[in-house]
């Protein structure tokens, strides 16, 4: 399709099988060539349970927040919850507040629960600064932002407000002070895994909480070891962390408990020293697994929509997500507004798949903010009667289908503007803005603009006034370099280094766009990531006969996909298509190919495209991915093609 130049097509099936040493030939080869999965054990790799997590008490901060929150829980002074709009900042100040609304230890505390809508700037902006002082909290908790403001947090601290920050954007040189920042991306970090999302944080402070309470809490560990000198040195470890000598060096060990390692303690999957300790002490408190369970499921639904990378903790809270959801689906759980969304969705009931998470909740949730209707998403989520969760399921729905819409409006709009302006799509950044153009879906539209014209870009509309815009990135470039670069000229900015997003006054914005172009040139020639060739490599190059779910099955140790793990490309040669139907007017396409049986082959938006390159080739070449369809109670299987056209040693013919 457009602007791919080369295709390299893997090995085939047979070549692996017959290469690789392994009793599973097909997955070894996968899992070697996956740089996330290369440091870790196979049975972590294949198993997920509680064991896998990291000890909360290494994100800094998090003792100090957890003493924080109880002590203001017991003496019924006001918390306030304050939310992003986007899915991770729901998802997460909704495990939080779910949380403390139904434990019974909490279910008094005093709790207010607000997120920003979309008319509101990203963050602690003048508007919620002033929502969260008429709301006069004792105690405020901001979810999915907070690391870069510290004046903000400074001006509310000065009114006698204590905060706690959970966030995991990039962090300034400049923190806030007086306050709990548990962001992993600090430079003083000790937890070993910086990119996980604000609702992973959640779940962490919701596990600390839980801990805290125990009789475990500050208990000391020892462990002997033989240092490389022959001589034994003793480790202590505190509350699932090894202690540094520093730290140790000023205990008087003589005068307190230490309990042994548990040497003999056995656990599904090989452990660090650390992550083993804290699982051992974690199975000691009484239904402490029980309470985390249905926790992980907001967290796996904040991991996948914020684009967390599919390896490490992430890939466990994913896995441990499907789990919970399925069984919420089915069974009698607390959430009563997720199970009725699941319902509404229609999904699988037999298994969430992370395609649900990613295509069909995460979206939804998504959708309320962006339509400045954060506020239903909540509702929904805290819902406490299955009437009421039914209700609101069916709103959120509603509001997504506006999204389409506005979606679709935008989008038409977007290449009206590029066929008019065909010039602007040689720049190294798209951008795009018209006066005309619909608030609350940028991030989508320039998702959609990246994919078309595989560049980073940029799409700005009015919102109340002035302007707000998303920018998204292609390949490996820190979109947050060029922001900052052009920051002059915003009213905020901030992100991720793959996406970001900023307000500006409309008539900043020729200024901006002519800064932008020069500002690209040297963001992309310094960072050596200008490319011209978009290649696509295939992990293996497959007969139409060989594909079906007994293929899919090879690899299905290898899910969750997603960032950072992506699904299993495969490339087809010589492929001959029939029975071909076009969908939605021609806009998408379906059609088998001689030799792969029943399996539906699916182009989605390309369908004229497609019908034009068929009317003048007999054959051509496929790259695309399996999946499984869950459609009207029935599952099939079904290719999703990628790309199509005539490959030659030196590239593909353009199609």
């Amino acid at each position: 399709m457009h602007h791919v130049t080369k295709v390299h097509f893997g090995p085939t099936l047979s070549e692996v099988r017959t290469k690789v040493d392994s009793k599973r030939p097909i997955l070894r080869y996968l899992v070697d060539r996956r740089e996330g999965f290369q440091n870790i054990h196979p049975k972590e790799l294949l198993h997920s349970d509680f064991s896998c997590f990291h000890s909360p008490f290494s994100l800094p901060d998090m003792g100090e927040a957890v003493s924080l929150l109880l002590t203001v829980v017991k003496s019924n002074r006001k918390i306030l919850l304050y939310g992003d709009r986007d899915s991770d900042g729901v998802s997460s100040t909704c495990l939080l507040a779910f949380f403390l609304k139904s434990h019974p230890e909490f279910q008094s505390a005093n709790l207010e629960v607000m997120v920003s809508s979309e008319s509101d700037p990203y963050g602690l902006c003048k508007e919620a600064v002033s929502k969260i002082k008429k709301a006069k909290p004792d105690l405020l908790i901001t979810l999915d932002f907070g690391s870069s403001q510290a004046d903000e947090i400074d001006e509310l601290t000065s009114l006698g407000i204590q905060v706690i920050v959970l966030d995991h954007h990039e962090v300034p040189v400049r923190i806030p002070k007086n306050c709990a920042l548990i962001n992993p991306r600090r430079t003083d970090s000790e937890y070993p895994e910086k990119k996980i999302c604000t609702a992973a944080l959640s779940f962490k402070l919701v596990t600390a909480i839980l801990f805290h309470q125990s009789s475990e809490w500050n208990q000391y560990y020892s462990k002997t070891i033989l240092a490389e000198d022959g001589s034994k040195v003793v480790q202590y470890f505190q509350n699932g962390i090894k202690l540094s000598s520093e730290t140790t060096s000023t205990i008087n060990f003589s005068n307190t408990t230490v309990n042994p390692y548990p040497e003999d303690f056995s656990t599904n999957i090989p452990l660090d020293d650390e992550r083993k300790l804290f699982y051992y002490q974690c199975q000691k408190i009484p239904l402490f697994f029980e309470q985390l369970e249905e926790e992980t499921d907001l967290a796996g639904i904040g991991t996948i929509t914020d684009m967390m990378p599919l390896v490490g903790e992430n890939r466990h809270f994913v896995k441990l997500a499907l789990e919970s959801l399925t069984k919420l689906y089915i069974g009698d759980k607390k959430r009563k507004g997720l199970k009725e969304l699941l319902k509404e969705l229609k999904l699988n009931p037999n298994g969430i798949t992370t395609k649900d998470l990613g295509w069909s909740i995460g979206p939804v949730v998504n959708a309320a903010g962006r339509m400045g209707k954060t506020e239903e998403a909540v509702s929904l989520l805290l819902s406490e009667s299955e009437s009421d969760a039914k209700i609101r399921a069916k709103l959120l729905l509603s509001i997504n289908e506006e999204r389409k819409e506005r979606t679709k409006r935008n989008m038409d709009r977007v290449e009206r503007y590029f066929a008019r302006k065909p010039e602007r799509t040689g720049k190294e950044v798209v951008y795009c803005y018209e006066p005309d153009m619909e608030p609350g879906v940028s991030g989508i539209v320039a998702t959609r603009m990246v994919d078309t014209y595989k560049k980073p870009a940029i799409f700005i509309a009015p919102d109340n006034g002035d302007a707000r815009g998303s920018i998204r990135s292609y390949g490996q470039e820190n979109v947050l370099q060029l922001l900052e670069s052009l920051s002059h000229h915003f009213l905020h900015f901030g992100g991720h280094p793959e996406a970001g997003g900023f307000s500006i006054t409309i008539d900043q914005l020729p200024k901006f766009e002519s800064e932008l172009y020069e500002k690209a040139k040297l963001w992309l020639d310094e960072d050596n990531l200008s490319k011209n060739i978009h290649q696509i490599e295939t992990d293996f190059t497959v007969l139409p006969e060989e594909m079906g779910d007994k293929l899919l099955k090879e690899w299905k140790d290898l899910e969750p996909f997603g960032q950072g793990n992506p699904d299993i490309k495969l490339g087809i040669k010589n492929a001959k298509a029939i029975h071909l139907t076009p969908l939605s007017g021609g806009k998408h396409v379906r059609f088998h190919i001689v030799g792969s049986g029943s399996l539906k082959f699916m182009i989605w938006n390309k369908g004229e495209e497609f019908q034009n390159f068929m009317s003048k080739h007999g054959s051509f070449d496929l790259v695309g991915s399996l999946e499984e369809n869950f459609y009207q109670g029935r599952k099939t299987l079904q290719f999703i093609v990628e790309w199509f056209g005539i490959s030659e040693s030196d590239g593909p013919k353009s199609t």
